[in-house]
């Protein structure tokens, strides 16, 4: 045990996987490291519950071995100086609510309440713990019509949970989109057990995903934007700032979503966001195109330091508005009103696609925050390989 200048103690931070530092540790296993904390150094009353288990993520994200076992290091040594120099105490920072019953969950707790119970710590976009609950619903009645539901949650294995997406299948109509996604969520929910020492591995991991067509994604045509830019600003002017707004942030609903007035610098043109993906938040500053400029002069009128910019009505106020709403909008107004198929979220796969072309991948990829070119060029600049192939077809390089 390690005493700390608080008067606080604690185990030592451990890695798992333990051959981390190793050239055969595993890519494919979630990587955390994880302590005891005790706020009392007296021997008698370190009683090993969860409830003073410490995990901590922050390097799954990397892709690479050498780039994880070093983000690794940094997420130790972060963790240690909080705990030996700024005299940090991670039990205060658990969620207190969810806190009081997860302690109460134990390998005996049944599958469903086990699940419904952790459900409330998994942190998330509000889209994101919307779109979870709905598939623990799918869950939870499968598992009730197969007598899974009170099973203890230790003992459920890879063929209950392989019974449970085969069911979910079989009553809602075959889809391996909604199998993979219900696959998905239940091995967020097992990764939570795995940190409260409920369960000792995630059998998701062992049930392949489905085989899925991915289809390309169709843009608006020109004369499509010309008829809904004409509607829109006529119509329902504050959504056709919002749509501009959007159409050229390289940004996700739910990240427009929670811009206040304080995140938006005019004069460097230029606002912050939270990117809410991964087993990490960060902050990023986004650049205000010239063109957009206008836009978000109208958008942020009359708006308070501390207001959301585009709440009720897409207007400035004190709360902010779901990001569900935006598309709910445009069925309303623009593919019902104006028989026009293609969806909200085309604007943005046009707005990148066509910033590749102009410019090149790389800027595109950056203005869409993303991590490499390959997730820009696979979902949203559609046409790159085209216009690759057509710089192909004009490389002027004679045999002779």
């Amino acid at each position: 045990m390690i005493k700390l200048s608080s008067g606080f103690t604690y185990s030592g931070i451990e890695v798992f996987p333990k051959n981390w530092k190793t050239k055969k540790a595993s890519l494919k296993k979630d990587w955390y490291i994880y302590y005891r904390f005790y706020e009392s150094d007296n021997n008698d009353t370190k009683i090993f519950t969860n409830s003073n288990l410490v995990v901590r993520k922050g390097m799954n994200h990397f892709k690479t071995l050498e780039e994880r076992q070093n983000e690794t290091v940094l997420v130790i040594t972060k963790e240690k100086d909080k705990l030996e120099i700024d005299g940090y105490n991670p039990l205060l920072i658990k969620n207190k609510t969810p806190a009081i019953e997860i302690a109460s969950v134990h390998e005996a707790t049944p599958f469903i309440k086990a699940l419904r119970i952790v459900e409330k710590n998994i942190k998330g976009s509000d889209s994101s713990k919307r779109d979870l609950k709905s598939i623990l619903g799918f869950v939870s009645e499968a598992a009730l019509a197969l007598n899974y539901s009170d099973i203890s949650v230790s003992f459920v294995s890879r063929k209950h949970l392989k019974q449970i997406l085969l069911l979910i299948d079989e009553k809602h109509g075959e889809s391996p989109h909604r199998y993979n996604k219900v696959r998905s969520y239940l091995m967020i929910l097992y990764n939570e057990l795995i940190e409260l020492e409920l369960v000792d591995a995630n059998p998701l991991k062992d049930i392949k995903k489905r085989k899925t067509i991915e289809r390309l994604r169709v843009l608006p045509s020109i004369e499509a934007r010309k008829i809904i830019d004409s509607h829109l600003q006529k119509n329902h002017y504050s959504f056709w700032v919002f749509m501009n707004i959007f159409f050229h942030s390289g940004a996700r609903l739910t990240e427009m979503m929670l811009v206040k007035r304080k995140d938006i610098d005019l004069n460097k043109q230029c606002f912050k966001i939270i990117i809410k993906k991964g087993s990490t938040y960060k902050e990023v500053e986004k650049p205000i195109k010239n063109i957009a400029l206008k836009f978000w002069e109208i958008a942020i009128t009359n708006a308070n330091q501390e207001d959301y910019i585009f709440s009720k009505n897409l207007k400035p106020g004190l709360s902010p508005i779901q990001s569900y709403q935006i598309t709910k909008r445009w069925k309303r107004l623009v593919k019902v009103k104006l028989g026009i198929s293609e969806d909200f979220y085309s604007l943005k796969h046009l707005n990148l696609d066509e910033t590749s072309a102009i410019l090149d991948l790389k800027d595109a990829s950056k203005m869409a925050s993303h991590t490499s070119t390959a997730v820009t060029k696979k979902h949203y600049a559609i046409n790159e390989n085209s216009r690759q192939n057509t710089r192909l077809k004009e490389v002027d390089n004679p045999f002779v």
